[in-house]
């Protein structure tokens, strides 16, 4: 048997998803105001106690409903639940087992999600591929840092950038961003790491992060450096009344806010660094 794990959409949503993947969990699903994750019964059964004892220690309460399901359906079910997902009048983000209905000369771009985020159902995912439409040019050098499902490296490349270097600190992330990079054609232009900021070499025209609020801040100085003159970055994960510290450590770093957009009471910013 699986179980299924039901969670509201709440400020510490990342906290409680990072703190799940220690416990080895089989997949993620996120919508706008839940997300779910999964286990082998037995598994949870095992881990439950210690994350709720971790939770308590840092004076998290997490509230969740739990589901069991039966083995043989999990398959169906995880396809049936991913569907295609319209991110702006001509950009789609879709399973390889789905058709789409979108209008000609429209972009989709084919998303197998297996465990990790970024399948354009979160309103952030979308937010910074709007973004990502409006300020990626052609030749472009792209940085995504938290790379996930590679969605955001490969929209990258296929708008138009020279190449998209995509990091995640998770392994199943790297296996998952690989197959759909080679799964959009363009595994060539989207190279793929396993780290963090730290490893990062190198100066890039545009510099994507879709993390959260504190994490973007506390890597922002580091970006700065890898940031080109003139470069843009698309930063999001955090909520509009968030966004006011967001603007406070871009103005600190001379970073100019040329646009921000909100969904669901989440936002997403692009900044440029200023010419040389």
């Amino acid at each position: 048997m699986f179980v299924r794990l039901r969670f509201p959409q709440t400020a510490d949503a990342s906290d409680l998803q990072a703190r799940m993947i220690a416990y080895d969990p089989l997949g993620f699903l996120e919508e706008e105001h839940w997300w779910e994750v999964y286990f082998d019964r037995d598994a949870w059964e095992r881990s439950e106690s210690a994350f709720r004892s971790a939770c308590e220690r840092d004076g998290i309460a997490p509230t969740f409903e739990r589901e069991e399901i039966a083995k043989e359906n999990w398959n169906e079910l995880w396809e049936q639940s991913i569907e295609p997902i319209q991110v702006s009048d001509h950009l789609f983000i879709a399973p390889s087992w789905k058709t789409v209905d979108a209008p000609s000369g429209s972009m989709i771009i084919t998303i197998d999600p297996k465990m990790s985020f970024g399948t354009g159902y979160h309103a952030t995912t979308r937010l910074m591929l709007r973004l990502l439409e409006r300020h990626v040019r052609a030749g472009d050098r792209v940085l995504d840092m938290g790379t996930g499902t590679g969605v955001l490296a490969i929209a990258a490349v296929r708008l138009g950038a020279m190449l998209a270097e995509g990091l995640d600190t998770d392994e199943w992330s790297y296996d998952n961003a690989l197959e759909n990079a080679q799964r959009n054609g363009v595994a060539d232009r989207v190279l793929l790491g396993q780290g963090s900021i730290e490893n990062v070499e190198g100066t890039f025209d545009v510099i994507l992060s879709n993390i959260t609020k504190i994490d973007n801040l506390q890597m922002l100085p580091r970006f700065d450096v890898h940031l080109n003159p003139g470069g843009r970055i698309i930063l999001s994960g955090f909520y509009e009344w968030d966004a006011r510290d967001i603007h406070l450590a871009l103005e600190q770093l001379r970073l100019h806010v040329d646009e921000e957009i909100t969904e669901d009471e989440w936002s997403a910013i692009a900044a440029r660094k200023e010419d040389i």
